[in-house]
């Protein structure tokens, strides 16, 4: 769910996994991970991550329709 979320919060930012990074401070292949829950989040940064986005913190655990495209359309 959380991941599912993060991705359709980066796409309707129009985030690439790059740009989250940058914001994040992180690396892209660590946002890879945790959108294809592969890596587990610590509860300080996910809310780190709703503040990015601008959004309360529970909705990033609102149940939601599995996003099927990660990709943003190439530029």
């Amino acid at each position: 769910m959380l991941a599912n979320n993060i991705v359709y919060y980066r796409l309707k930012k129009g985030w690439t996994q790059e740009e989250l990074a940058d914001k994040l401070g992180t690396t892209p292949n660590y946002i890879s991970n945790i959108e294809n829950a592969k890596r587990n989040v610590r509860i300080d940064y996910i809310g780190f991550i709703a503040n990015i986005f601008d959004i309360p913190l529970e909705q990033l655990f609102i149940e939601r329709q599995p996003v099927v495209c990660h990709r943003m359309p190439k530029r």
